[in-house]
């Protein structure tokens, strides 16, 4: 009988045991998954969000130079992006991306607005950092 409870002890340590490895890798890898699709969404708009920058901020005849469906692009692109920010993120890291959406969208030709959306820029990526531990 002691044999028996011994065992039935034994394999039930041994289940409890394989349960908590799997749970313990499966939320490992949830984190890897969640950090992949929040730099994927940073870095997509990111880019998107530079290009209407440089877009805006540019010269007329700089700016005739581009395609109608060239920002339309980037509009897409920067908000796949963002929804991506604002669904995984937190607070923080969304209002500083937000933060730089609108120095990209009210960019003009001179130091005040590039030094704006510079320090946009770095405050999201900062966040950024922080929220997926790359500092």
């Amino acid at each position: 009988m002691i044999n028996v409870l011994a065992g039935v002890v034994g394999a039930l340590l041994g289940f409890s045991g394989a349960l908590l490895g799997a749970w313990i890798k499966s939320r490992g890898e949830h984190r890897k998954w969640l950090r992949d699709q929040k730099l994927a969404g940073a870095a997509e708009m990111v880019s998107a969000g530079t290009n209407i920058y440089e877009f805006r901020s540019g010269s007329k005849a700089w700016l005739e130079s581009f395609e109608p469906s060239e920002l339309r692009e980037w509009q897409s692109q920067l908000q796949r992006g963002r929804a991506a920010i604002h669904l995984l993120c937190t607070r923080e890291t969304r209002d500083r991306a937000d933060a730089f959406v609108r120095s990209c969208w009210h960019a003009e030709d001179d130091e005040e607005n590039l030094t704006e959306a510079t320090q946009a820029l770095r405050a999201f990526t900062a966040s950024l950092r922080k929220e997926v531990g790359s500092d």
